[in-house]
């Protein structure tokens, strides 16, 4: 009796380990169905029908290294979100930003990139005289007119302190006598030479002899200060940050992370398909912002010839961490990310962020 118990307790061991291997086996030798959406710098779709791209390099890298079989699948945007969702994808390695709401829609693989949302706008939106107003009392502005009068108040007081005396009739004592002085050094610096106020003495003369030298330095350096805190600098727009894009008619791209950050915050906006197209409305004058990942949108713009149109802003916000996304519960994740952080602290992987002419 104990030895027929054992020897079935042994089959079905052997019958367990069997099916196991046999569904491991499987599932190694299953081809993967890799969604992709054409997304440069990233996602790169060639003429003949190939895929390359910063994404794609991480991709063929891991898949070489776990022995995976796989074919591309391309999906627009919301399909491929909805591909996902439905399990008839096994991997999206279109760089997906890593939102509360996708965590609960998908799994996700370790960041393998992170950026920021950024703001794209016309050239032509240029506000000149709004920038040059706004210059014209800006801090930087004011400094360099204050230093100007104190160095001719100084120059002024100096030669009035000797004509006060001998000099009377065009200086004089108190407050007018530092006024003319004022005045005078005033008219010496800017070479206007209109001689109603000239020192007489010994004194008063070194210190002219000194000033209108000394003028003809540093004019031109107050001249650029001026000028400089003046100029309207290329990058004035009327939208200078996230905060301005309630203002201004807004353009996302659907079912991106800057249509979400615009929603989140509440700013009205329209929404286009894709990002060309968005940024030719933009280009075209149709809108006045574009909102984007700025990896991604700086590589369009470039690619599409708008620099000449088109300028992305200085101004960063919103952090996005790129993943790979999966279905829900996929046991390829554990699998993928101890080799995806092997390769992106790799060499390698400094190499394809250079090509492509992106910062790690």
């Amino acid at each position: 009796m104990l030895i027929r118990t054992l020897t079935i307790l042994l089959i079905l061991i052997l019958t367990g380990l069997h099916t196991l291997t046999a569904q491991e086996t499987e599932q190694e030798n299953k081809k993967l169905i890799i969604g992709v959406k054409h997304t440069p710098p990233f996602i790169v779709r060639q003429q003949n029908g190939q895929y390359t791209g910063i994404s794609v390099a991480l991709w063929e890298n891991i898949a070489k290294e776990l022995r995976l079989d796989f074919e591309y699948k391309e999906y627009d945007l919301n399909g491929l979100l909805g591909a996902l969702q439905q399990g008839d994808v096994d991997v999206c390695i279109n760089p997906l930003t890593v939102t509360s709401q996708r965590v609960e829609q998908f799994d996700f693989t370790q960041p393998f990139f992170i950026t920021n949302l950024a703001i794209a706008v016309d050239k032509t939106q240029q506000n000149k005289w709004l920038s040059f107003l706004s210059n014209f009392f800006s801090l930087q502005f004011l400094k360099a007119i204050l230093l100007l009068l104190m160095v001719l108040l100084s120059f002024g007081i100096l030669v009035w302190l000797f004509e006060r005396h001998h000099n009377k009739e065009e200086f004089g004592p108190g407050m007018r006598g530092i006024w003319n002085g004022l005045w005078w050094s005033a008219v010496t610096m800017t070479t206007v030479g209109y001689g109603d106020k000239s020192p007489k003495t010994i004194g008063g003369r070194v210190v002219a002899l000194i000033w209108m030298f000394t003028a003809i330095i540093i004019i031109s350096g107050f001249t650029a200060s001026i000028a400089s805190s003046l100029t309207v600098n290329e990058l004035e727009f009327a939208v200078k940050g996230p905060r301005d894009l309630k203002k201004v008619n807004t353009l996302a791209v659907r079912a991106s992370s800057g249509q979400q950050y615009l929603e989140n915050n509440n700013i009205p906006h329209e929404v286009a398909g894709d990002l060309k197209t968005a940024l030719e409305q933009l280009a075209n004058e149709e809108v006045n912002a574009v909102v984007y990942d700025e990896p991604i949108m700086k590589y369009t713009i470039r690619n599409l010839d708008l620099n000449s149109k088109v300028v992305v802003i200085p101004s960063k916000f919103a952090t996005q961490y790129y993943s790979f996304s999966l279905p829900k519960n996929s046991e390829l994740r554990s699998r993928i990310n101890p080799v995806l952080l092997s390769e992106i602290n790799g060499r390698e992987w400094r190499v394809i962020l250079d090509e492509y002419d992106l910062e790690r």
